[in-house]
């Protein structure tokens, strides 16, 4: 253009253009003022976007796993404590229930709770029902069966025969006979077998309940132990009468089948206490049970 035609332009108001950017124009196809097109993601911000921290409720699960693990170790540290109390003596019946429950609601906790073979048979004497509870939570899958497990049975059979070692027994075949194995039963049996000798020795005397779960009250449906028993009873006497109830309750579960040595065992011992009227009658059961 011209100085005329500049100023021609400039009059009619035509804006003055750089020539550096007419020239782009003309060199382009695309609009100048248009806007820049999106960049599209590459697949390395692709993962740095995967890997970016989650929102507050992504962190949810998290959360909760962290609630729990604190829950089960307030429980566990309580469970501790209840037991290593449960061990030297009876507890309070609201305590007692208290340690029930924490091993109903979390079965796991038995495996680390404190309570070693060795000291099983301190619990079974100061507190059955906990003992009891212990035992059906180290022998079921929670998670899994107790590597100990057989060092828990050999310590029941190696404590002197009492009330509350059978009371222990008793419920253990009740709720879970199937758990229990052979090996464990017969060599029980022939422990209460010998303890009714009148030449054993350390033959414990039948001592009353303290009145955890209320088993061992006299022909119930529940296989209770404890019959009525004259004052003038002898302590050998009332053993015999326990022991004969217990077994009764093996030969009904079909754990004390004749044929067996064990079973020859207790016809011999029914026979040399016939006079005792639980004794005869756990003869004729045994008998009936071929």
């Amino acid at each position: 253009l011209g100085r005329r035609g500049w100023r021609r332009g400039i009059a009619r108001g035509s804006p003055r253009t750089p020539t550096h950017a007419m020239c782009g124009a003309a060199n382009s196809t695309e609009d100048v003022h248009a806007s820049p097109a999106p960049a599209q993601p590459n697949a390395a911000d692709a993962n740095e976007n995967a890997n970016a921290p989650t929102s507050p409720a992504n962190n949810e699960p998290r959360d909760e796993n962290a609630v729990e693990l604190s829950a089960m170790l307030a429980a566990l540290r309580e469970l501790r404590g209840e037991m290593k109390s449960a061990i030297d003596s009876p507890l309070m019946p609201n305590r007692q229930q208290r340690v029930l429950e924490l091993l109903r609601d979390r079965p796991a906790l038995a495996h680390r709770c404190g309570v070693f073979p060795e000291v099983l048979p301190s619990l079974v004497e100061a507190n059955p029902p906990v003992a009891i509870e212990l035992v059906l939570c180290l022998a079921r899958d929670h998670p899994a069966p107790s590597n100990n497990l057989p060092a828990f049975f050999e310590s029941l059979v190696s404590m002197p025969t009492s009330l509350h070692s059978m009371e222990v027994v008793n419920r253990l075949v009740s709720d879970a006979s199937e758990l229990l194995p052979d090996d464990f039963i017969r060599a029980y049996v022939s422990g209460c077998v010998a303890s009714c000798s009148p030449h054993a020795d350390g033959a414990s005397t039948p001592t009353s309940s303290p009145g955890g779960d209320g088993m061992l009250t006299g022909g119930g449906a529940s296989g209770g132990l404890s019959p009525s028993v004259s004052s003038g009873s002898s302590s050998g006497g009332r053993m015999v009468r326990l022991v004969c109830m217990f077994l009764q309750l093996l030969v009904r579960k079909k754990r004390l089948l004749r044929g067996t040595d064990v079973a020859a065992e207790v016809t011999q011992f029914c026979v040399e206490n016939m006079r005792t009227k639980e004794a005869a009658a756990l003869y004729r059961l045994l008998g009936a049970a071929n």
